[in-house]
């Protein structure tokens, strides 16, 4: 049964049985699997892949297959069936219990019970595990906690083996369990498309998977159903507030291989007239056109804009002549102000709501400051807010007031579902001011519309140049493009921003100008370079050297606090994921003093800068929040995050919510500045290569930006205004609402 890889073909079955070392690799969607197993006839680890169920190291495995030879990697065993055995050895049964297997038990408390039992150990824990008291260290409260783990993992085993029977990843049991409880595969069976509601990470193709393994017919109702809402929340995801009819038609069509478009056609009506979907006849269009929207996203775009308009038609004016007494005494004595920043002053003394965009370097940050400064002499009370938490920390040295992000402004009740904060719970102020106000999403400014009190007025201040938000909407664009809310435009470049190559490229860039490539030299010290690299593998070789070594020689910065690497995309070889493990492995590498645990396929050690993939209202992180992994506590199965000195912990089933941060994609980097970047740009990104998404990763440097790749990724993103535009109604909904 041992290996000899020089005569093995791929047609030869064979059987394996051995122990797994380590998990290499593990696909979260498709269970797709590379792990390292000690086989019993073998000296060394062999290679082994497939798919399986979760595995830890530990495990016991007989293993059916063939070994085959990678181009690359050489000699692996691709297993096409496997069973799971109970370990054989002590250590075996030392390693598969102490490794993350049941809370309350890791590697020494495993260590310890082994040591107890014996050979009996398994045994003793299915049969009789209140005996655990007797091992010395093991009270009665931890016990108790084993208990309970094991019971929930018998539960979870159940799932795991209902998924594994039907073809799907088995990742996400212990999420399944939790929400579903004793009920978990009787929901499963009776709608398995509810997964992909409710679970986080579960996709609507994991459920149709399921569903087609119980017998759902290709066109039953509750597949097109699923299909179509799934669709309008994969557009969501990319932005779009609605899909017209005929593009949602063709993209179910596409996604359940169905041929009748009628079908599709006759359950979106049918769900709209259920006000599952609402449906939106664009009558000016010829023929009329349907769009199709998911209810919250409906209302959403609407509230904006009736509210907005509520606030254009009561201006205030009686605080004009005092705010026009203040400024000149403000311009005399404390800032200087262009004409263009003294008439937004003025607009934001009289205007209930006010836009203030404009460019870097045009002095948004000093008109803010001076408004925040004028609200105070007027005594009105406000409220200064930020869509993420770093920018709203930037927001509060910049103002000298404490800013907040939206969430915690509006006070989301985890209980409830909903924000504190709404038309029944106004805020107490008189103003709020939102900075970066290109981030906002449909959902989050209705939201803080619906918060703002009868007498209140908004600032929202952003550059409209940069990215949308990464929610549905574009709605600092829409807001502006409406023409009915009053804006003001910063133009004018200040003298002490003339000099930088960052924010003179910024301008080039927003123009379509190519900016000015400055390859260093050794001599000429500036603050926007260009390192050409023509291959993904030139580009890895690069970046270990600019991040780790060339950045922090030059100019003192830290490899991991000051230096933030972005690119275009998450997939990939040279997306987010990939550099991420080519960067930890280079500026985190394993030491015995950083404790390290690997879930869902990702490797998380303490040390690692890590982010925030999706809101949690309940721990109060959210997307795009970047902290460091400061403990990894494998008896607790606790992984402690530390965000500015706040320190949240996630259970190992929560992990899946991080991701290394070593690189971000731009998207996930708006809202942010550091002091140090460094742009990855590759032809192989054409389709998100933008010129907005290009502005939007420069404008995040405050001190050095790097861009790293070729100089044609750079022309394809100038040649693009959106890589893709929005569908969103906001625009048009504002004009409306005013008729």
């Amino acid at each position: 049964m041992g290996r000899s890889p020089m005569s093995c073909r791929l047609t030869v079955p064979t059987q394996l049985i051995g122990v797994v070392e380590r998990i290499a690799y593990t696909n979260r969607e498709t269970g797709y699997t590379v792990l390292r197993l000690q086989a019993s006839d073998e000296r060394e680890p062999v290679t082994v892949i497939g798919y399986f169920q979760v595995l830890s190291p530990g495990t016991r495995l007989r293993l059916n297959g063939f070994w085959t030879t990678h181009p690359t990697h050489g000699v692996q065993f691709k297993a096409t069936h496997h069973e799971c055995l109970q370990p054989a050895t002590l250590a075996g049964i030392e390693k598969y219990l102490g490794s993350g297997l049941i809370k309350g038990i890791g590697p020494v408390t495993a260590r310890r019970i082994v040591a107890h039992f014996k050979e009996a150990t398994l045994h003793i824990i299915e049969t009789d595990v209140r005996r655990l008291s007797e091992v010395p260290g093991i009270g009665d409260k931890r016990v108790a906690l084993i208990a309970r783990a094991w019971e929930a993992q018998r539960a979870v085993n159940d799932v795991m083996l209902f998924l594994h029977s039907h073809g799907v990843s088995t990742h996400y049991a212990t999420k399944i369990y939790r929400q579903y409880g004793a009920r978990a595969i009787q929901t499963i069976v009776e709608n398995p498309y509810q997964l992909a509601r409710d679970i986080y990470g579960i996709g609507f193709k994991t459920a149709d998977t399921i569903a087609t393994h119980l017998g759902f017919a290709p066109d039953a109702e509750a597949r097109v159903r699923a299909a179509c809402t799934h669709t309008l929340h994969e557009a969501a995801e990319q932005g779009h507030c609605f899909l017209p009819a005929a593009k949602l038609v063709t993209e179910v069509q596409a996604l359940l291989g169905l041929s009748d478009a009628s079908r599709v056609r006759a359950v979106a009506s049918t769900l709209a007239a259920e006000n599952e979907l609402v449906a939106r006849v664009v009558a000016e269009s010829e023929p009329p056109e349907t769009h199709y929207h998911l209810p919250y996203l409906f209302y959403a775009e609407q509230h904006i804009a009736r509210l907005l308009r509520g606030l254009c038609v009561r201006p205030q004016t009686d605080l004009e002549g005092r705010a026009n007494r203040w400024l000149e005494t403000y311009v005399a004595y404390k800032q200087p102000l262009s004409d263009e920043q003294r008439q937004a002053v003025l607009a934001a003394a009289s205007q209930r709501i006010l836009v203030i965009t404009g460019g870097p370097g045009c002095g948004k940050t000093t008109t803010l400051r001076a408004v925040v400064d004028l609200f105070r002499v007027l005594r009105l009370r406000v409220e200064l807010a930020a869509p993420t938490g770093r920018a709203a920390q930037r927001l509060s040295e910049v103002a000298g007031v404490e800013a907040r992000t939206l969430h915690r402004l509006l006070a989301y009740d985890p209980g409830r579902g909903r924000f504190t904060h709404d038309s029944d719970n106004p805020l107490d102020t008189d103003a709020v001011i939102v900075d970066e106000a290109s981030m906002l999403d449909a959902p989050l400014t209705a939201a803080l519309l619906k918060a703002l009190p009868a007498h209140g007025r908004l600032l929202l201040v952003g550059d409209v140049d940069q990215l949308p938000s990464v929610g549905p909407g574009r709605v600092l664009a829409d807001i502006i493009a409406s023409g009915v809310i009053p804006v003001c435009r910063l133009t004018q470049v200040f003298r002490q921003a003339e000099g930088s190559l960052i924010i003179q490229n910024a301008h080039h860039i927003r123009a379509g100008q190519f900016p000015k490539l400055m390859q260093p030299d050794g001599k000429t010290t500036t603050d926007c370079y260009f390192v050409a690299a023509e291959t993904p593998q030139d580009i890895h070789r690069r970046l270990v050297n600019i991040v780790a070594r060339s950045l922090p020689k030059r100019f003192g910065y830290d490899p991991i606090d000051d230096i933030q690497v972005l690119t275009p995309m998450n997939r990939g070889e040279l997306g987010a994921v990939a550099l991420n493990q080519h960067l930890q492995a280079t500026l985190n590498p394993p030491h015995p003093a950083r404790p390290e645990v690997e879930r869902l396929g990702r490797l998380f050690r303490v040390g690692d800068k890590v982010v925030q993939r999706v809101n949690n209202y309940t721990r109060e992180v959210f997307n795009g929040d970047l902290g460091r992994i400061v403990s990894i506590d494998r008896e607790e199965q606790i992984l402690t995050v530390d965000y500015g000195g706040r320190l949240v912990n996630y259970d190992w089933a929560e992990t899946n919510e991080l991701a290394q941060a070593f690189a971000l994609s731009v998207h996930k980097s708006q809202g942010s500045e550091y002091p140090a970047v460094v742009i990855v740009l590759h032809p192989q990104a054409f389709p998100v290569l933008s010129r907005n998404l290009l502005y939007t990763a420069l404008t995040r440097a405050k001190g050095t930006a790097v861009f790293l790749g070729t100089a044609r990724a750079i022309g394809l993103a100038l040649r693009r205004r959106e890589a893709e535009q929005r569908h969103t109604w906001l625009a048009t909904a504002l004009r409306e609402a005013g008729v």
